[in-house]
């Protein structure tokens, strides 16, 4: 038995081509039938690697008695949320509307024209956890859909207005100096858990936008000691374990209870690329090499489990395995004692922490007491056992990977290791770098055009904003280090496309081009979730790209209003919109330029002195003359002084007197003199 879905390329819709249910993919084809035969739709969004998806899954959508209610009296739609994430967004925001909440699998009502009048999450197959049972969901609303009709003309145009007031709404502008960011800050440090680290209670999420922000606007505000303090205690709990794979590195998405220890154990792409970069940053900021250390394990996490061979990165890792949700991941205390002998089970149990799994108390995730560091006594032992653990999971069942290649998520990883060859140093980085880039190059961009999805051979679904966003602001990093023009060249173009793609008339730019179908409005989300809000990051890549060009201040005149408008929610909400605090920052702090001339090995203790703090406010080119016709702008008439690598230091495109020494040119970097 199959439906419709098996001419998927969706591995999640794949999941579900053999249900007894008749799914439609999202198109034209689901709502031409809904509208001819005058039927609700059921609208389903998950993802490959959600265990609540798996769940519903098996309990009702491979039912036949759901699945002949369903046929008979709905259109079933199935959507995957990481390929059309703008779906996902309008019907999310609806349910939390009529909910209060949201998650997945999203389950929603719509008329034959999209609208929605109601929807859920989760529905058990029996009435549990406060839940009614999907058949008597499934029931009521066809009683409401047969029976009273009006009842549902009307609470679909309430949900509407409600939908386009969200989008549509703008605060008036509103100025903001220093002090905002302050206290913003300030929130931020106040609602602070200071004994497990993070922000929240159970479920609590890593937050990596956030402390992105604040370590950037900590490298502007050195004296800030409780900031730094923040910083380190953050990255040191969420790196001990659970929630942090101390077998196989890299990070589960988000932990369930508030100590950190027993993780949701998906472990997603845009997760590890964006701690990835908060480690890097964390290392350069206090040089804990302990950050540095997780740094490496999330790459090596990273090509060991999630590369594709076409160069891209997969979407994620399942978090179950032989229907068990973290079973490969954990180990039963038998195993332990079987594996281990008396001593080193003796002194693993008295060193962690042991947790039973609530889904299968057989399972126990660990938790080192201690933090632990390579000055450790215990350390080499500790190290074999976990040497030993990693042979006894490699035994397991692996759990499934979404093997679909998402534009921005491997933009994300792009600018992680293009920021990781700046920082480190690291001609590997770089050239993971380059490799990445080419791969996104060759098979994302077609016909002048990106898409967002490559699975196989195949590329599909044009490319969101935030695809675009991300990609231009991993270009410009790689630029920067490698000062291959062609990547500046590259970003520039697909800056151009977005804007013309994107812009929204009433300021700033949509989620989705004309390009996206069937959508009952243009989403335009402005807050941060999992990734940084497509908005903020849009209007960073544009900024970044408008210094290198010399064309900043056109920049600022044309979206300086947009950003005001958002200044009240940031200030309000600081961790839900970190990403435009961090933009706030960037224009307080005004950009700044360094300006290099001389061949990358001439200018190496250069970019020694540039590199050996956190500098998100620079914008840096450099070139071996003659400068390429397309270069950047600022690098124009930029020449050796005595035929020797020369710096210049740039504010708002006027550039100080240059210098060839590295050691001056390290002062200069820090000396507000030249930027006055």
């Amino acid at each position: 038995m199959v439906n419709r879905l098996v001419e998927s390329n969706s591995p999640y819709l794949l999941q579900h081509a053999h249900n007894p249910v008749d799914w439609y993919p999202w198109g034209e084809e689901a709502f031409e039938k809904a509208k001819r035969e005058d039927k609700p739709i059921f609208l389903s969004i998950g993802y490959a690697s959600c265990h609540w998806c798996h769940v519903m899954a098996h309990e009702s959508f491979e039912d036949e008695k759901v699945a002949e209610y369903l046929n008979q009296h709905f259109v079933s739609i199935k959507v995957d949320r990481e390929e059309r994430p703008d779906v996902d967004s309008i019907y999310m925001n609806a349910v939390v509307a009529l909910t209060g909440h949201g998650g997945w699998p999203l389950s929603v009502f719509l008329t034959p024209e999209g609208k929605p009048f109601f929807g859920g999450t989760y529905y058990p197959p029996t009435p549990r956890y406060r839940l009614p049972s999907f058949m008597d969901v499934l029931r009521a609303v066809q009683e409401v859909w047969t029976n009273k009709r009006q009842q549902v003309e009307e609470a679909t145009e309430q949900i509407f207005s409600a939908l386009q007031l969200q989008y549509q709404k703008r605060n008036q502008p509103r100025t903001f100096d220093s002090r905002d960011l302050e206290n913003a800050t300030d929130q931020m440090l106040r609602s602070y858990d200071w004994q497990y680290g993070g922000w929240g209670k159970a479920p609590k999420f890593p937050q990596s936008i956030a402390l992105e922000f604040l370590l950037h606007h900590y490298a502007k505000n050195p004296g800030r000691d409780q900031l730094r303090e923040l910083i380190e205690h953050a990255l040191e709990r969420m790196s001990r374990g659970g929630m942090y794979d101390l077998i196989e590195g890299g990070f589960c998405r988000y932990s369930t209870d508030a100590r950190w220890m027993v993780p949701h154990f998906e472990k997603m792409l845009y997760d590890n690329a964006q701690l990835g970069l908060v480690y890097l940053y964390g290392y350069v900021t206090t040089q804990n090499e302990n950050f540095k250390e997780v740094v490496q394990q999330t790459v090596d996490f990273l090509f060991q489990n999630l590369l594709d061979s076409s160069g891209l990165f997969y979407s994620s890792l399942d978090a179950d395995s032989e229907g068990e949700e973290g079973k490969y991941y954990t180990f039963t205390l038998q195993e332990l004692r079987e594996t281990l002998d008396a001593a080193e089970y003796e002194l693993f149990s008295m060193t962690h922490h042991l947790s039973p799994l609530e889904s299968n108390p057989q399972q126990m995730v660990f938790q080192p007491i201690e933090k632990l560091s390579a000055d450790n006594d215990q350390y080499a032992l500790i190290k074999s056992i976990y040497d030993k653990l990693r042979k006894l999971r490699s035994t397991k069942v692996r759990p499934n990977v979404d093997d679909k290649c998402i534009l921005s998520w491997n933009s994300l990883v792009l600018r992680f290791f293009a920021e990781a060859s700046k920082y480190l140093q690291s001609e590997h980085f770089l050239s993971a770098s380059l490799s990445l880039a080419s791969a996104i190059k060759e098979w994302y961009l077609k016909d002048h055009t990106l898409y967002r999805i490559k699975r196989g051979s195949t590329v599909s679904t044009p490319a969101l904003l935030e695809d675009y966003a991300t990609t231009i602001d991993a270009l410009l990093s790689l630029y920067e280090v490698s000062g291959e023009t062609a990547w500046f060249t590259l970003s520039k173009s697909l800056a151009e496309l977005m804007v013309a793609k994107f812009t929204d008339p009433n300021g700033g730019f949509y989620d989705v081009s004309s390009e996206h179908d069937h959508l009952i409005l243009k989403p335009k989300e402005l807050q941060d979730t999992a990734t940084p809000s497509a908005n903020a990051l849009a209007l960073r890549a544009l900024m970044r790209l408008s210094v290198m060009e010399g064309k900043y201040l056109d920049w600022y005149d044309q979206f300086i209003s947009f950003i005001q408008s958002n200044v009240e929610n940031a200030l309000r909400y600081p961790l839900s919109f970190s990403s435009w605090l961090m933009l706030m920052d960037m224009i307080l702090a005004e950009p700044r330029e360094a300006v290099l001339i001389g061949s990358r090995n001439e200018l190496a203790p250069f970019f020694k002195a540039l590199w050996s703090k956190l500098r998100g406010n620079f914008t840096v080119c450099y070139a071996d003359p003659p400068t390429p016709v397309e270069a950047p702008p600022i690098l124009k008439n930029r020449t050796k002084i005595n035929h020797r690598p020369t710096a210049y230091i740039c504010h708002l495109g006027v550039c100080k007197n240059p210098t060839t020494d590295p050691q001056e040119f390290d002062k200069m970097l820090s000396d507000e003199r030249y930027f006055s």
